[in-house]
């Protein structure tokens, strides 16, 4: 949920965000609540009381995190393949597990393949935001990103990206 929020208000750009929540659900109240708090408390948005209302806009840094949301959503949106693969390859220190961790469910969200533990690819160019991301995080020389044109018995990648395609 707090994704869909901070999505939902780069969208609307400098508007507030109206939610409306049933009443009688307290279980979507608590989550939204929950969602909230933690956006807050990564300092995405910012809530202002009007009224009898608060209204909740993106901060700079939401805004950067929307962007990011963007990007995984442009790279959803999958084009023709050029017949070249993305390996990405990490070696990440056990002092970094956790931007290691944020890495690995980036990329399954992203939409690449594990090929091993710490081997990935995707079969579509990567736009430099991509790199950029990690660039910010502070790992950017515990990667390297490899575009192949070939690879062997890749029968397993093909059916995992192009499965009509057989």
């Amino acid at each position: 949920m707090p994704e869909q929020i901070v999505a939902r208000l780069e969208k609307l750009g400098k508007c507030s965000l109206d939610i409306i929540l049933p009443e009688n659900n307290k279980q979507a109240r608590n989550h939204f609540k929950t969602s909230i708090y933690r956006l807050k408390h990564r300092n995405l948005v910012v809530g202002e009381r009007r009224g009898k209302n608060v209204v909740f806009m993106l901060t700079e840094e939401g805004s950067r995190v929307a962007k990011r949301l963007q990007l995984k959503l442009q790279m959803a949106k999958k084009g023709k393949w050029d017949g070249k693969w993305r390996i990405m390859i990490f070696d990440i220190p056990e002092k970094l597990r956790g931007k290691r961790d944020l890495l690995r469910k980036e990329l399954i969200s992203f939409g690449f393949m594990q090929l091993q533990k710490s081997v990935w690819t995707y079969p579509y160019p990567l736009p430099t935001e991509f790199k950029e991301l990690w660039n910010e995080t502070g790992i950017s020389h515990h990667y390297l990103i490899i575009e192949a044109s070939k690879i062997e018995s890749d029968k397993s990648l093909r059916d995992f990206f192009f499965p009509k395609q057989k």
